[in-house]
């Protein structure tokens, strides 16, 4: 995938948002199938569970992967990414069911794409996603991670409104403008993670 064959080129490679990380780009088009292929999640946090520490595990979320995503060679550049939710959620509520019979008690989601400019109609798609994941994360504390850049008005009200999630994060170093929305109107009952360390760096 990274590094290509002589009949296969490599998979494209893109910045991480702002940042000198780098991700590779997953290809998708209508006929996509999604299988639950990687256990490392589920691995790690029982190889830490076994050494007496209790880990949060942390999964790319559903919305920011599909949105990062491209169109595979072929695919109409309209095809909707988003309308592979319905493929891609079934095997987010198997990780969580392992993870939840693991042992643990809490999940982490990035959602960094929530810093961008987002029309309503993926908003709607974002919120949509979590409700129908809601019964599976049932019984965890569920934490939703967004970073690298304020979270627009919208977008923050829209996260801060889902039932299934017990737990916001912000980043604050780069998110004046979040700090004012948190000031203006927070759930009550719900927890703040604040980003207070510069991820651009993090030797300081």
């Amino acid at each position: 995938m990274a590094r290509g064959n002589a009949s296969v080129p490599a998979m494209e490679m893109t910045k991480w948002f702002d940042t000198n990380y780098h991700f590779i780009v997953p290809e998708l088009g209508p006929d996509v199938k999604f299988t639950y292929a990687s256990h490392k999640a589920v691995n790690e946090y029982k190889e830490a569970k076994a050494l007496g520490v209790d880990t949060v595990p942390v999964l790319v979320g559903p919305f920011t992967f599909l949105s990062l995503s491209k169109h595979a060679k072929g695919v109409e550049k309209t095809f909707p990414k988003l309308s592979l939710l319905d493929k891609i959620l079934p095997v987010y509520k198997e990780v969580i069911a392992d993870l939840k019979a693991a042992g643990a008690s809490a999940i982490q989601f990035d959602e960094p794409v929530l810093v961008m400019d987002l029309e309503s109609h993926q908003l709607e798609a974002f919120a949509n996603a979590y409700s129908e994941l809601e019964s599976s994360l049932a019984g965890l504390h569920v934490i939703i991670e967004t970073y690298f850049a304020d979270v627009p008005q919208e977008a923050y009200k829209t996260l801060t409104s889902l039932n299934a999630v017990s737990g916001f994060g912000f980043d604050l170093v780069r998110g004046a403008k979040t700090l004012d929305l948190i000031k203006g109107g927070f759930p009550a009952g719900k927890f703040l993670y604040a980003g207070v360390v510069d991820g651009r760096n993090i030797w300081a």
